[in-house]
């Protein structure tokens, strides 16, 4: 378990399959659960608990984001790693929309990059995020993420078409604001 100021982030475990459910449950659909055909999926509590018990879950690549109450806020993941091109996909989200403002999301993510950038060594990590995704989307614009690109209606759900895209962030990006704060704490 990694203890951050506003809460934890853990392996993800079996129990935790209700509340994973539901985040696939929620409307509208999220980017970071479409299937690898980015398609939504809409897996059973006992497929979920599977899922979770696998050796992803097992290694400590899928975690479980909670508050200080030990309330489940939020499900993340450093996935589809590929050292040759030296990129990889952060599976990230919240329950709810107004997390993406709090500290515990400003948290999650910078724990997300650290593995990403200081520990694999990555040159970039990109996020998926449907239209829909407002919220997620202004969050990862004002971490330094810009969108790379974009797959018009690439997903039909509720009645209408989404379009899906790619935000991404360099190792160098982040580590030259990681130098900006730095310098900002020392002339404050």
């Amino acid at each position: 378990m990694i203890t951050i100021e506003h809460g934890y982030i853990r392996f993800s475990e079996a129990d935790d399959a209700p509340f994973v459910r539901h985040l696939y449950l929620d409307k509208p659909k999220r980017a970071a659960l479409l299937d690898t055909r980015r398609e939504p999926v809409m897996p059973t509590v006992q497929e979920v608990r599977e899922l979770l018990a696998r050796k992803d879950a097992a290694h400590g690549l899928m975690y479980t984001v909670e508050d200080n109450t030990g309330a489940l806020k939020g499900w993340c993941s450093l996935r589809g790693v590929n050292y040759e091109a030296s990129y990889g996909e952060l599976m990230f989200l919240f329950a709810s929309e107004k997390d993406y403002d709090g500290a515990l999301a400003d948290e999650t993510l910078e724990y997300l990059l650290g593995r990403a950038f200081r520990q694999f060594k990555l040159y970039k990590a990109l996020v998926l995020c449907l239209d829909v995704e407002q919220a997620l989307a202004g969050f990862l614009e004002g971490k330094g993420f810009s969108r790379a690109g974009a797959q018009r209606q690439a997903l039909f759900s509720g009645g209408a078409w989404h379009d899906l895209y790619i935000y991404t962030l360099r190792a160098s990006d982040y580590e030259g604001q990681k130098k900006e704060q730095a310098a900002g704490a020392i002339s404050s």
